[in-house]
């Protein structure tokens, strides 16, 4: 006992970094909010400022003595010898908790019963192909040879392309829901278009990332590809009925159950734990763990507990989600920009905007939406996010592009992800003004 005690102690102590680190990534998160709600802007473009202020771009290079940060000072383990500074881990693991916060409160306000159409299909499919499509034909034509990596079976360009086509496949969930969300308009055709288009999206993101480490390898596993899609579809499909027909019928069987006993949140709690289950679920089959939360969210959406589990969410959220959004900040490094890049950067920042919007807002046209809808749903699909960021990791682990290719497409994932977020703002806003069609009314609980 008093061993176990000392040890308690212990790790109190040497705990105060991490409730200092705390203090300050919330109060410059609230500080930003203020900040960007002057422009009327939302406010994740505040927290991913506020992400590159404190990443290796500035602060790191500032606590090191004005010199450049090693990039993997800024990873889960940190080697010895890097400035002081964040905590990574503690930062990935907040990060983590914030998006699935953020997903599962997103999930709970959609209409799960209209997210998965072919329409949404549709929209995934050609904010997919077009941006990996042109990405690849950039990339291949304009990275010059000095940034090409050595040590693939296949031509070396080849499979660079491949990859940085690939970052440019996957949408933001979280960023896209966030501004959704911030706006009022989960519960429209709009929202669920995007929304549903996202979890397709997410879905053909992980076959891109399967086929572009096949080539890397020098073969594709037809059989793994079939495996991931059954997989993943199957998930889906399995999570949406077994929520809505046992999980929400336990969740509110306990909630009512632990009232009578004076355990006023043990549904709440349940919930949670449905939610982070799912999450894990999700990330062992090769998906975002966002996924998981969200499905986790609409197998609540339609329950008379929905109102309460907002509340507890939201609380939640207002801590941890911020620190999501400070962390794709924290990826950016100005100072691993090669001038040789920056006009590609360019070039791939333009594509990177123009693909999806154009990929996106074409096909919602032709389904029968209005102008602004459909550029609505275009600019919901542009901001990319973590499964961008993830597949340019694993191209920089795998020796397929180095760190100044990698820099690049990382602050073009970021830039584009803040980019759209004012355009949206505006489509949204115009859709909002105008009286809603009889077929885009939103459901009432």
């Amino acid at each position: 006992m008093i061993y176990g005690g000392l040890a308690l102690v212990s790790a109190m102590a040497g705990s105060e970094q991490v409730f200092l680190q705390l203090t300050i990534l919330l109060s410059v998160a609230v500080a930003s909010h203020f900040v960007i709600k002057r422009f009327h802007q939302p406010t994740i473009i505040g927290e991913i400022g506020i992400g590159v202020l404190l990443g290796p771009s500035v602060l790191g290079y500032a606590l090191n003595g004005f010199r450049r940060v090693d990039p993997s000072c800024f990873g889960i383990v940190p080697p010895a010898g890097c400035p002081p500074g964040f905590d990574p881990s503690l930062i990935a693991i907040f990060a983590a908790l914030g998006s699935i916060f953020l997903l599962f409160l997103i999930g709970l306000e959609t209409d799960s019963r209209a997210i998965y159409r072919k329409g949404n299909v549709l929209v995934a499919v050609g904010g997919v192909v077009v941006p990996w499509v042109f990405g690849f034909l950039f990339a291949f034509l304009m990275v010059p040879d000095a940034s090409l990596q050595v040590g693939t079976r296949l031509t070396p360009r080849l499979v660079m392309a491949t990859f940085v086509g690939a970052t440019l496949v996957a949408t933001s969930t979280a960023i896209a829901a966030a501004i959704l969300r911030e706006l009022g308009m989960l519960r429209t055709t709009v929202a669920n278009t995007i929304m549903g288009a996202v979890i397709v999206d997410d879905i053909l993101g992980l076959l891109v990332l399967s086929v572009s480490l096949g080539i890397a390898g020098g073969a594709l596993d037809l059989v793994l590809l079939a495996y991931l899609v059954a997989a993943a579809i199957a998930f889906i499909a399995f999570a949406l009925y077994i929520g809505s027909h046992y999980f929400s019928r336990l969740v509110v069987w306990t909630q009512g159950r632990g009232k009578r006993v004076g355990l006023t949140h043990a549904g709440f709690m349940v919930a949670m734990a449905v939610a982070f289950s799912m999450s894990f679920l999700s990330e062992l089959i090769g998906l975002s763990a966002v996924i998981g939360a969200f499905l986790a969210g609409a197998m609540f959406s339609d329950t008379p507990l929905r109102a309460d589990f907002q509340e507890g969410v939201e609380f939640l959220g207002a801590v941890f989600t911020p620190v999501f959004f400070i962390s794709l900040g924290l990826f950016v490094d100005i100072w691993t920009l090669n001038a040789s890049l920056l006009f590609f950067g360019a070039a791939l920042l333009v594509v990177a905007f123009l693909t999806k919007l154009v990929g996106c807002s074409v096909i919602a046209r032709g389904l029968g939406m209005t102008a602004d809808e459909s550029m609505a749903v275009g600019y919901g699909m542009v901001p990319r996010g973590e499964v961008g960021l993830i597949i340019a990791l694993v191209a920089k682990q795998a020796g397929v592009i180095g760190d100044d290719l990698f820099s690049i497409v990382v602050l073009v994932i970021v830039v584009v992800s803040v980019l759209p977020a004012p355009l949206l703002r505006r489509s949204l806003g115009r859709i909002g003004a105008a009286p809603p069609k009889p077929d885009s009314v939103p459901p009432t609980n």
